[in-house]
């Protein structure tokens, strides 16, 4: 039972959001999915103050409008602090941030150089929080795949990786939101963990992909040096149940290997890093 009474979920049409909103509906919730769709802009504060009266929970699974470096930098400082004037003044009782594991470590990667950015603004903001790291998506592991492979090999970093499915981020979100906050961060993986490069070739094979995954000590994650362990924890807080191969049967893998969304954001940022 949830002391719970209304969420905000700030791109709560997008494939995270989107799967929020359903679960904390189906909790009882009575749930208002924010983006501009619905006249919430958090860049420019339109429709913030409206949105979050009486609101006990916010979920933040908002992504930038755009992954060129400029935007990069200023997307989620201004949006934060958008955000939090208005839960302050709201009385938000949780705010949940979805975040990457491996922004507190990784530098060099514009994407989680924003992210880390956007954490610092939740742990500043005065509203009770937590930060939820996820590793990657199975849902991304074309745009992966397109922005790391060259003349049909992929060159991958010297690292573990533990990637899930969107659903399964989703489900965490849900629970982690209806929660008492944390006031730190969770971290939410996959089921599996392995190198870098025997997870794009299982996904290579099973994708009937002839391109081949190979480590390559100078490699990098679009710009970030990796460690071992870097982008794979090894004791989750939270671990999603399902596998690369029963995730491939799922219309979300019919989707994402349909239409690789993102691919554009990998190679903006790799055009970025190669000047």
């Amino acid at each position: 039972m949830t002391t719970y009474h209304k969420a905000v979920v700030f791109g709560g049409s997008g494939m995270i959001g989107s799967k929020v909103v359903a679960g904390l509906k189906a909790a009882g919730l009575d749930v208002l999915s924010a983006s501009r769709r619905t006249g919430v802009n958090t860049v420019t504060g339109e429709g913030l103050a409206q949105a979050l009266a009486g609101a006990d929970i916010v979920v933040d699974a908002s992504d930038v409008p755009s992954y060129d470096l400029d935007t990069l930098g200023a997307f989620f400082r201004t949006s934060g602090a958008n955000i939090f004037a208005a839960a302050r003044a709201a009385g938000v009782r949780h705010h949940v941030t979805l975040s990457i594991v491996g922004v507190d470590v990784v530098r060099g990667n514009p994407y989680f150089d924003a992210k880390l950015t956007q954490e610092e603004a939740v742990r500043a903001s005065g509203v009770p929080y937590t930060i939820a790291r996820a590793t990657q998506f199975y849902e991304f592991l074309p745009t992966i795949a397109s922005g790391l492979a060259k003349d049909g090999v992929a060159r991958l970093p010297g690292a573990f990786f533990r990637p899930l499915a969107a659903g399964d981020v989703a489900a965490a979100l849900v629970t982690i939101a209806l929660g008492a906050a944390r006031n730190d961060a969770v971290t939410i993986a996959g089921p599996e963990i392995a190198t870098f490069d025997a997870w794009l070739q299982r996904f290579f094979n099973l994708t009937g992909d002839t391109r081949t995954a190979v480590t390559d000590p100078d490699a990098t994650y679009f710009g970030g040096r990796l460690q071992a362990n870097s982008i794979a924890p090894a004791s989750p807080d939270f671990v999603g149940p399902t596998t690369l191969e029963n995730w491939m049967t799922s219309p979300a893998a019919a989707i994402a290997l349909a239409d690789d969304r993102h691919a554009d954001a990998a190679k903006m940022i790799d055009q970025h890093l190669s000047h």
